[in-house]
């Protein structure tokens, strides 16, 4: 019956994007999704004032999640219409960006401050590993050397710099991320944020963690993010120290988080942090 669905969704509204395949006025499915993605969304669907996709429905498919989600019709991802907007609604956007980035730092973390999914169990984030799940990890200093690719910390000031060693011996709080504030998640209609989507990333990270995540992809909107900085928390020495990680370490660290790399992801990977 899914396949049926979407096989039918395809040609009544035309290809998948980005987004999942589109099945009816208001609804679509994303295909081959985790755990990760689904308990981030019923996480702060139970939590949060978040505007995100309804969730409907749950399937398997192919051995992963399909996610029967709202759609929303009439909108543009913030990546496509960001230039088409006057400097008072790109800064009306960047204020409802901050405010749902605030409120995910407000929630109460897990007693074990584990660095997992919304429910404690394993992650996803193309930060650390490839298309594979990882951890969860029992404390902040077993994260941080899977993140230096095993290194252990008293060489990772010879091997990485002081900015490395400096921030993983820092003492952070724990906070809900989405892990990928970018301009493709993030669906706008009329200058007003009606949806952030794409949880896959989800999780318990330290504070850091969503404004060092969120630098990958500020080169496509370099103007949303030097606004975005000037209203959330800022972690500069944090992103010095990630960006020196992104440039030595350009394979994923499955090796290191538990799981096996996936042959083809580390290209992709490389792509996206060799821009900076």
């Amino acid at each position: 019956m899914l396949a049926l669905r979407l096989w039918l969704g395809s040609k009544i509204f035309g290809d998948s994007d980005i987004r999942g395949t589109r099945v009816s006025r208001k609804r679509m499915i994303k295909r081959y999704c985790d755990e990760p993605e689904l308990e981030g969304l019923r996480y702060i669907a139970e939590n949060t004032t978040i505007p995100i996709p309804r969730l409907y429905r749950v399937h398997s498919y192919h051995g992963k999640l399909a996610l029967e989600l709202e759609y929303f019709p009439g909108c543009d991802t913030l990546q496509v219409c960001w230039r088409r907007y006057s400097h008072e609604q790109k800064q009306a956007i960047v204020d409802q960006i901050s405010g749902f980035t605030a409120q995910l730092r407000q929630l109460e973390p897990p007693p074990s401050k584990s660095i997992s999914s919304a429910d404690g169990g394993p992650c996803y984030d193309f930060r650390v590993g490839s298309l594979k799940l990882f951890g969860p990890f029992d404390d902040l200093a077993t994260f941080h050397r899977c993140v230096r690719g095993g290194i252990r910390m008293e060489h990772a000031q010879r091997s990485f710099g002081n900015e490395v060693m400096q921030v993983h011996q820092r003492k952070y709080e724990i906070c809900f991320t989405h892990g990928d504030i970018s301009g493709p998640n993030i669906l706008v209609r009329d200058a007003k944020v009606v949806a952030i989507i794409n949880w896959k990333c989800a999780g318990w990270y330290p504070e850091y963690w969503e404004y060092t995540k969120a630098h990958c992809g500020s080169v496509f909107l370099p103007e949303f993010y030097e606004m975005l900085r000037q209203k959330i928390d800022r972690y500069d020495n944090e992103l010095k120290a990630e960006r020196v990680l992104w440039q030595r370490l350009d394979q994923p660290l499955d090796e290191f988080a538990g799981k096996r790399s996936q042959i083809g992801a580390s290209r992709l990977r490389s792509a996206i942090f060799k821009v900076f």
